[in-house]
């Protein structure tokens, strides 16, 4: 096996849900020894949103994608003997990453000033729905709560309906890079001088981060942008930017060539409803729902092939709408290597995606599918030199 970014690194992972066990599989895949913490009652992303038919044993494809590349031991950590294990695990681990609402970590004698007693020199990586030291902390925190309250649900949609949210976890994933990066340039700075530290980050401000061009339009330029109510996919883009239905589905339009390529797709589309004096930057921003409808109009009886061969020569960049199983299927996604079968006795044959970094010296490795509960707790207990007698679970 090719040598690992992270070769010698051990991290404990007293993960659940989402964000902290994407972090912790990115972890492995670099190369790291990940152990996953969990509890006799189980990761609740082992059952949620799983296959009503049965498929993958019962078990949810959620867990199995983000759970991959590591061990897993099962410790009841309100116990003397799931306590003994979890310190052992810690003394000999270099990252500690954890996503537990705050204060429960302090609460089971696990929170960063009393891990680096027990190992100085361990990065402890946090991730909360909120800041942990903020008026906030203790509001539930979920994907779904936090692009309400963030506003990206209130940026998405047509202005003549209710905001949409996003069709994916996106606060969830970003959260956890943010936490990687962190975790990668505190091994930097340990190497360096030695040190631990505690690090974090929360949903809520990495979602207010991803959202950091619109943010600062809202504080330098208009702090009230609109939805457009014509489909215009974006709340500071000009026409045609969005989303347009054809015969045979649906397009999408993208214009960064400003007023010139939006003159040229209007007689493309042989739209002559718009004067010289329509067609300027301030018109093209503040009418863009008229533009939009025009050019909607035109396209509805086309088919995406027709649209676009005539859409494309003006230089505006249009893509056709596919679903999440079209893309899956481009034979330009297949061959990247992405998808990745997986065949275990816990879970059966599947495919997931597999992280998209490459790297020339040092690739990353898929070694480990998502493993059973408990399934390396006695395999690692051994590592401890604690007896394989400890019953972690109980």
């Amino acid at each position: 096996m090719p040598k690992t970014a992270l070769d010698g690194i051990r991290v404990a992972a007293f993960t659940h849900f989402a964000a902290g066990p994407i972090a912790a599989q990115y972890m492995g895949s670099l190369g790291a020894d990940v152990i996953k913490v969990e509890s006799p009652a189980q990761d609740v992303n082992r059952y949620a949103l799983r296959d009503p038919d049965g498929r993958l044993q019962g078990i949810s494809p959620y867990f199995v994608v983000t759970n991959r590349n590591q061990r897993n031991v099962c410790l009841n950590l309100k116990t003397e003997n799931g306590m003994t294990a979890a310190r052992a695990l810690i003394a000999t681990s270099d990252v500690l990453i954890e996503n537990y609402r705050p204060g429960v970590m302090e609460k089971l004698g696990l929170g960063y000033e009393e891990v680096k007693k027990i190992n100085p020199r361990i990065i402890y990586a946090s991730i909360s729905a909120y800041d942990p030291e903020g008026s906030a902390r203790d509001r539930p925190g979920q994907d779904l709560l936090i692009q309400a309250l963030s506003g990206i649900a209130s940026l998405t949609g047509r202005g003549d309906g209710p905001p949409i949210p996003v069709g994916a976890y996106i606060i969830d994933g970003f959260t956890a890079m943010q936490v990687l990066v962190g975790i990668l340039a505190a091994l930097r700075h340990r190497d360096a001088t030695g040190e631990g530290q505690a690090l974090r980050a929360d949903m809520m401000s990495s979602s207010l981060y991803l959202m950091a061009q619109e943010a600062s339009y809202i504080l330098n330029v208009n702090p009230n942008p609109e939805r457009s109510s014509a489909g215009i996919a974006h709340v500071n883009q000009s026409a045609p930017y969005g989303v347009y239905q054809v015969k045979d589905g649906a397009i999408v339009l993208s214009t960064f060539g400003g007023v010139p390529m939006v003159k040229r797709l209007l007689a493309a589309l042989q739209i002559e409803d718009f004067s010289e004096d329509d067609i300027t930057e301030q018109k093209i921003r503040f009418n863009r729902d008229e533009i939009a409808n025009k050019i909607a109009a035109r396209l509805a009886p086309m088919t995406k092939a027709e649209a676009m061969s005539i859409i494309e020569p003006t230089g505006t960049w249009t893509a056709p709408v596919r679903t999440l199983r079209e893309a899956l299927a481009d034979p330009a996604v297949v061959e990247t290597g992405i998808i990745q079968d997986v065949k275990t006795p816990y879970g059966g044959e599947y495919k997931v995606i597999a992280e998209p970094l490459r790297m020339e010296k040092t690739p990353l490795v898929s070694l480990r599918p998502a493993a059973a509960l408990g399934e390396h707790t006695q395999e690692v207990l051994a590592e401890f030199s604690l007896s394989h007698e400890v019953k972690a679970v109980g």
